[in-house]
């Protein structure tokens, strides 16, 4: 790979740093920035120079940094976005990435006229509103067709082309079915039986009927309770994946999350909290309004998984935005970062995947003014050496390495460095933690090192034989094996122990679970096995189901 810098053109947009232009001079580049502060409407423009390395890294300096007046932007405009899907058919336009760009894209026209995306690309007479608002439509093609060019290596007009044809497609299906007339009974159950059949025309159907009745209601929190209401009659189990989506809709105003969190003292404690929420492990807030345990309810049964990437991709946003984690005590921005961190970066994996990981790293770097050559490789090091183990460590580390960053040779050695350097299992976990639990986690990191596709091979096996070593160890100084088979304890309710401790999980295929399996193995070819067995329990009968159920159990842990 050859060396390149190229200068990318930011501006401060809702507090977040958006990808304008990206030019390869940097003396056009900073032209370019000081034109747009001249045009006026913006908060703020830089130049960034992003310098490429031959092993994959980038090293990012700022160049130029300028302030504008922030006035006379138009509380419709269109909001540049740095990402959106490349759309083929009229089915991909109304598909999740698409509708989330779109809220993204309009999300001033609809807040200011409380619809979801879904509510307006399934009415035609709000699409037609939407075209008709200024230059709304114009403004918002001509946005998504110069990003995807850059993006894709297409041609511009091609692309304006293809998005105007796929909206006046939109258009048309939705006016095929405004003659629709919604039932008097507001159930789901109700839209449901005029939407009957099959398919992806059937399924149009039937959110073109659900967006009507919820365009009726006319605040976020009304249309949330309608939704939670569907969610609970008998006829949704077959529609989970049509109500997750319209959920998802529904949770990206900025307003309504504000809403549903109800008091938090901090940025940094609202956005744990939503991933509690998105975890259905939340506790409602002060506040917080009484759709919340139920939403937290559907988010634990899993019925919620796009909402949930909605969540948390907001949570990522969040942090590679400049709005402090904790503004009213600054002395705690650390501290709330370092919480909500470790929240993320669990012991058995990384929540929001590759690209919270690297949210975080950006945040650490930004909070500790990490720049100039090197500060993303600096900023990995620092954010690693803030957290408490190994385990969190070694996810951190695998999530980059699937995020743009990559695993190039410097965040290779360090994943290197954090295993090869802790042959002990309370370097890899906290020793508060329950036995059982530090096993897991251990084995758990384990699995996600030895199946990664990042890591090459050597020395991705060797690499994960040490967390093996160090589970080895753990079992033998702590003496685990040995205190599930108790010498003094009747021989089935030994034997059924170990058993279970070998198909429980939480050991790693391996050594560690070798040594397992080799006590029950032991056990069993003692001679005249099955006799002590019954005889080591006083009720004959229930001895017999004992060795029933041994037997079962030997058959799932793959010993027979």
């Amino acid at each position: 790979m050859s060396r390149r810098t190229s200068y990318e053109v930011q501006i401060l947009q809702d507090k977040h740093w958006i990808i304008q232009e990206v030019i390869e001079a940097e003396d056009e580049a900073v032209v370019f920035a000081a034109r747009q502060v001249q045009k006026g409407n913006l908060d703020a423009v830089r130049v960034v120079r992003d310098f490429s390395r031959q092993d994959g890294t980038h090293s990012e300096t700022v160049v130029m940094e300028k302030t504008g007046d922030g006035k006379g932007k138009p509380d419709t405009a269109i909001a540049l976005v740095q990402e959106a899907p490349l759309c083929h058919s009229a089915d991909d336009f109304l598909g999740l990435s698409a509708r989330l760009a779109f809220g993204r894209l309009a999300r001033k026209y609809l807040d200011e006229m409380v619809l979801t995306p879904t509510e307006l690309l399934h009415n035609a007479a709000e699409m037609k509103r939407f075209a008709d608002k200024d230059r709304l439509l114009m403004t918002a093609v001509d946005s998504i067709a110069t990003l995807q060019a850059r993006q894709f290596g297409l041609e511009q007009k091609a692309r304006r082309d293809a998005l105007y044809k796929a909206w006046d497609q939109g258009l048309a299906r939705a006016r095929a079915l405004a003659a629709l007339k919604l039932p008097e009974d507001k159930s789901f159950a109700a839209l449901r039986r005029l939407a009957p059949g099959q398919g992806a025309e059937r399924d149009y159907r039937l959110l073109t009927l659900m967006a009507r009745r919820l365009i009726e209601q006319r605040a976020w929190l009304g249309k949330l309770d309608l939704l939670l209401g569907w969610s609970g009659e008998p006829e949704a189990a077959a529609e989970r994946p049509l109500l997750d989506g319209v959920m998802a809709d529904l949770l990206i105003p900025a307003q309504l999350v504000q809403d549903l969190l109800g008091f938090q003292p901090n940025l940094g404690m609202a956005l744990g909290q939503i991933c509690d929420l998105a975890d259905g492990r939340a506790e409602a807030a002060k506040f917080a309004p009484p759709g919340f345990a139920g939403l937290n309810a559907l988010f634990a049964a899993g019925h919620l998984p796009q909402t949930r990437q909605v969540l948390l991709s907001r949570v990522a946003r969040e942090l590679r935005g400049v709005n402090p984690l904790s503004r009213n005590e600054p002395a705690q921005e650390y501290e709330m970062f370092s919480r909500l961190a470790h929240r993320l970066i669990g012991d058995t994996g990384m929540t929001g995947g590759p690209a919270m990981a690297e949210a975080l790293v950006q945040r650490y770097g930004q909070m500790v003014s990490v720049a100039g050559a090197g500060s993303t490789l600096r900023a990995v090091e620092g954010l690693l050496s803030s957290l408490n183990d190994c385990c969190r460590r070694v996810h951190l580390l695998l999530s980059l390495g699937e995020s743009p960053l990559g695993l190039p040779g410097d965040l290779l050695g360090l994943l290197e460095n954090v295993v090869r350097t802790a042959d002990h299992i309370n370097y890899w976990v906290p020793q508060r933690m329950p036995p059982r639990d530090r096993m897991d986690s251990l084995t758990q990191t384990n699995g996600a090192l030895a199946a990664s596709e990042v890591v090459p091979n050597p020395p991705r096996e060797s690499l994960a034989e040490c967390l093996d070593d160090a589970l080895v160890r753990y079992l033998q100084e702590e003496g685990v094996i040995e205190k599930i088979d108790k010498a003094d304890d009747p021989l089935a309710l030994r034997a059924i122990r170990l058993v279970k401790f070998c198909g429980s999980g939480v050991l790693i295929q391996g050594k560690s679970l070798n040594m397992a399996r080799a006590r029950v193995i032991e056990h069993l070819r003692q001679p005249q096995f099955e006799e002590k067995f019954l005889s080591s329990l006083g009720d004959a009968g229930q001895a017999e189901r004992n060795l029933r159920e041994f037997h079962r159990l030997l058959r799932e842990s793959g010993f027979a």
